[in-house]
């Protein structure tokens, strides 16, 4: 995430996330699954605004993109706008820890769609996090890692660590994170149908192949910045049992080869799909393709690494 504080605002961009890696472990006795995984931020972004008030009501306000060709049941934008929003749930328990008297107004930008696999509710939530604690007192990583591990499971990735957010390898349920020092520059193209997986039903159709994979192999891949060498390396274990749960991932697949790129994955629990881009290509191009395939949203992005929560507000704080 990157941090901006104007007068009485905190302003923070909160990323989505690709998982470059996907490995499920097996099922654990709580019920959730027990994953290792490579995640990338990446430059798609919503924005979160916490404005102070000094009276204690709280409120939230959702600005959803303008959206021309609206497909009936399309989960993209379907994003609460009361207490049921994780944003809300999140500053109302930093509320509480904290022990503010003090409300807010938050104002919520999206721009990351829903039912993706992308992670946006949980980046929200934890871009939430971090402007509540600075509106109401100060930065507390401690417990702001506890209580992003209440809320979600993957919501820590987006917290990073003493020294930066960034690449990280998630272990558990997700909430495990290590933040890695790679620095390769990856570019992506990420699509999204208009339909969504139930994160319940994709791991309910999961079947355990009795082998797995580490993501050891990705990590040096990365670390070397060869493309040739991470591309291959690509891995959802997901994919086949979001397959039996919406067509469009095979779609999607289908739609990347066509376009000769050559490695390409799901992301999360779907129903997003991406492909690593190592060949030149044109954007106008591909949206048009796209959008006869019936694939209203393409995204170009690239991975996202910035200094850490405590290194950018000291030099909020220098300015």
């Amino acid at each position: 995430m990157l941090i901006d504080v104007k007068g009485g605002v905190v302003s923070v961009s909160a990323p989505a996330k690709l998982n470059l890696f996907l490995e499920v472990l097996g099922k654990r006795a709580d019920g959730y699954h027990e994953i290792e995984s490579l995640m990338c931020p990446i430059s798609l972004c919503d924005t979160l605004e916490v404005h102070s008030t000094t009276g204690p009501e709280m409120s939230l306000e959702v600005e959803l993109p303008v959206v021309d060709d609206h497909v009936e049941n399309d989960p993209a934008w379907d994003v609460p706008c009361d207490d049921h929003n994780l944003v809300y749930r999140a500053v109302k328990r930093v509320r509480e820890r904290m022990h503010a008297q003090t409300g807010c107004r938050i104002r919520l930008k999206k721009s990351i769609p829903s039912a993706a696999g992308l992670g946006g509710g949980s980046s929200d939530a934890a871009a939430a996090v971090v402007a509540a604690m600075i509106t109401w007192g100060g930065w507390d990583r401690p417990m702001a890692a506890e209580i992003c591990a209440e809320l979600g499971s993957d919501l820590n990735l987006f917290l990073g660590d003493e020294n930066r957010i960034g690449l990280a390898v998630a272990k558990g349920r997700g909430e495990n994170c290590e933040i890695l020092a790679i620095n390769t520059p990856l570019e992506f193209v990420i699509t999204h149908p208009p339909a969504g997986c139930a994160t319940s039903a994709v791991y309910a159709n999961w079947r355990n192949s009795g082998t797995t994979r580490s993501s050891c192999d990705l990590v040096k891949a990365c670390h070397s910045e060869n493309l040739e060498r991470i591309g291959p390396l690509l891995f959802n274990a997901l994919e086949t049992s979001a397959m039996a749960t919406t067509p469009w991932i095979d779609r999607q697949l289908e739609f990347f080869r066509s376009f000769q790129f050559r490695y390409n994955a799901m992301t999360g629990s779907g129903s997003s799909c991406f492909a690593l881009v190592t060949e030149t290509y044109t954007m106008a191009s591909m949206r048009r393709a796209a959008n006869v395939a019936g694939l209203s949203r393409v995204y170009a992005v690239k991975s996202w690494i910035q200094p850490s929560i405590e290194k950018q507000i000291e030099l909020i704080g220098s300015l």
